[in-house]
């Protein structure tokens, strides 16, 4: 787990070094803004949904307990 939350940290440093306004090409800084937000947005609904796993898992767990 420690490896991948290094990773994470990694590709956050990272993305947040990228800056699409220093693209010389208006066309292409234009797409690498695009495909920061969409990651941006991609991470939230990914945290998201790793919450309500967990959360899931956590009942399915409680509920086993408690007809086993």
């Amino acid at each position: 787990m420690r490896q991948n939350n290094d990773s994470k940290k990694l590709v956050e440093q990272v993305l947040q070094t990228i800056n699409p306004t220093e693209v010389a090409d208006k066309s292409l800084s234009q797409t690498v803004e695009v495909l920061l937000n969409l990651i941006e947005q991609l991470q939230t609904q990914l945290k998201e949904l790793q919450t309500e796993n967990q959360r899931l898992k956590d009942e399915n767990n409680r509920l086993t307990a408690l007809f086993s």
